[in-house]
């Protein structure tokens, strides 16, 4: 009778050390990206918010200080931003996704409300794309099935 409430109370409490592991996101050193998605940083990249607005604000930044700039200028300076957040450590990143936080909710309400509306007409082509992509390779897989062997 002991064994066994030591037994559940272990239990009970390795399932609440792993819960609490769960409970903080993930830097974006710490993502992995499957290897089909080899030269990507997307996943990485929306690992470093924690949401859409800290991203918006995030790509509004990031193309305000590019504006102008040639193709190579803007390469350079955004891979030198991104070593710059690479080597914050966890809360230096966490002040800066507030700052980034702080001047979406400064943002007018109509510029906010039309980048959202902009996003998610951008959202609905790209998961449009990603559909008839999928069923253009079904439909190549039905043809394959179909097709006479040799």
């Amino acid at each position: 009778m002991k064994s066994s409430r030591i037994f559940l109370a272990a239990t009970a409490a390795m399932l609440l050390c792993s819960a609490t592991a769960f409970a903080t996101p993930p830097s974006a050193d710490q993502v992995t990206v499957p290897q089909g998605h080899a030269g990507h940083h997307g996943g990485k990249m929306m690992a470093l918010f924690s949401s859409p607005e800290e991203r918006m604000m995030f790509k509004l930044q990031m193309r305000q200080a590019t504006r102008g700039m040639s193709r190579e200028q803007k390469h350079a300076y955004r891979k030198q931003q991104m070593q710059q957040i690479k080597v914050m450590d966890d809360a230096q990143k966490e002040q800066w996704r507030q700052g980034l936080q702080a001047k979406w909710a400064a943002m007018p309400v109509e510029q906010r409300t039309k980048l959202a509306q902009k996003m998610e007409r951008h959202a609905e082509k790209h998961q449009m794309r990603r559909q008839n992509q999928q069923q253009g390779q079904y439909q190549n897989d039905q043809q394959d099935m179909n097709a006479p062997q040799q």
